[in-house]
């Protein structure tokens, strides 16, 4: 089954790429579990494309997504000696089985929500990566804040900790790690999203909380302790 994005999803996508201490700071969180040739689904903009075509310059990157505009945009832009683009639907293992090189590391963020068969995407996803590979996920955090944002960028879930291990213990992975993410944004999500109903992010919000980042970091850290967040990383090992 392919997955679409609806424009609110689209007009989201360009608000949160221009907020760039926040992907810095998300980035900074998968970074170290990546290695050797690398695979992202869901590359959108090329947002963290950049930081990975930056940071391993002398690996092979597959940058990858489902809509047909963003992958012809991802090849005008980064297609080279080293680095690919692929049209991937999570769905169809067959997208995953004809790859330029092997695969070690593979990331995904925000994209697990996106698809109604999560299980076969995460089985999927494991077949492509070499044995001892990792699969680095970031997926929406907390039921019960799914709301019209939510809706309107197609998420079919948020997920709570027991739900993501159940879906993981259906598919050869080993988890390595679990933790939160960006724990302050949980009130903003819920006032703009469930109190106010307003599906599509807020420009001049975001750019507040681009603003407040290095401060959420150090919250983050000190207060939260990747306990508590909006989202939650999962690390995975082949």
């Amino acid at each position: 089954m392919e997955v679409t994005y609806p424009k609110t999803g689209d007009e989201n996508l360009y608000v949160i790429e221009h907020a760039d201490k926040f992907t810095d700071w998300l980035y900074d969180q998968i970074v170290p579990y990546l290695r050797g040739n690398i695979l992202e689904i869901g590359s959108g903009h090329g947002t963290y494309s950049r930081k990975i075509i930056r940071d391993f310059p002398d690996r092979m990157v597959v940058l990858s997504d489902i809509d047909r505009t963003y992958v012809d945009a991802l090849r005008d832009e980064f297609g080279g000696p080293t680095t690919f683009v692929r049209r991937i639907d999570l769905g169809r293992r067959d997208d995953l089985t004809s790859l330029p090189c092997s695969i070690d590391s593979v990331f995904a963020l925000n994209v697990l929500e996106h698809v109604q068969d999560d299980v076969c995407a995460l089985q999927n996803l494991c077949g492509v990566l070499n044995p001892g590979g990792r699969c680095v996920l970031l997926i929406p955090a907390h039921p019960f804040l799914y709301n019209c944002i939510d809706a309107n960028v197609g998420h079919y879930r948020r997920y709570s900790r027991v739900s993501i291990l159940e879906r993981v213990s259906r598919t050869p992975f080993i988890i390595e790690r679990l933790f939160s993410f960006n724990a302050l944004s949980m009130l903003a999500w819920y006032w703009h999203g469930t109190v106010r109903r307003r599906a599509v992010l807020g420009t001049s919000a975001m750019k507040a909380f681009n603003a407040l980042v290095p401060l959420l970091r150090h919250a983050e850290k000190v207060l939260f302790r990747q306990r508590i967040g909006i989202s939650l990383v999962v690390v995975l090992r082949k």
